[in-house]
């Protein structure tokens, strides 16, 4: 359950980051050095990740985001049906609520690692950024913070 949590925490991250991917996208066409283009994306990245914590870290970013709503996993789910008809909802809603409020606290957490691969970002990152599809800034966090995030996360997580 804590590894589900922590992969949909870094891939709501990593979509609130793609549309700063995109603006790095159209940073690299023209006549920008490669050097140029990856200050760009550095800029752009760091931009939105700045803004992916900012959103995901405080009450409710993720509880009241539908689109990032951490849920129970899929047996859990399907036990806290029979949870509700026997009068157990409301705890059923408090393991939700709390799953949510542990990544809303945790995000935060993950500001400095997320910068910080931004900042160490190479011009061969930068490229494997620009062509790597719609999906290559989540994989590209992924490599550079998932076992130190995951290390910082699970105490809370």
């Amino acid at each position: 359950m804590q590894r589900r949590q922590f992969t949909q925490s870094t891939a709501a991250i990593g979509l609130l980051i793609l549309a700063a991917h995109q603006q790095a996208r159209a940073l690299s066409l023209g006549d920008l050095t490669e050097r140029d283009a990856t200050e760009g994306i550095k800029v752009a990245l760091e931009k939105g990740a700045l803004a992916a914590v900012a959103l995901l870290g405080k009450t409710d970013g993720f509880l009241g985001n539908p689109k990032v709503r951490i849920p129970l996993p899929g047996f859990l789910e399907d036990a806290s049906r029979l949870l509700k008809l026997t009068g157990q909802g409301k705890r059923v809603d408090e393991l939700v609520t709390s799953m949510n409020r542990a990544a809303e606290a945790a995000v935060p957490m993950g500001k400095d690692l997320l910068v910080n691969a931004v900042k160490s970002m190479s011009v061969t990152d930068a490229k494997n950024i620009l062509g790597g599809g719609d999906n290559s800034v989540t994989q590209f966090f992924a490599e550079k913070t998932r076992t130190p995030l995951g290390e910082k996360f699970l105490p809370v997580v």
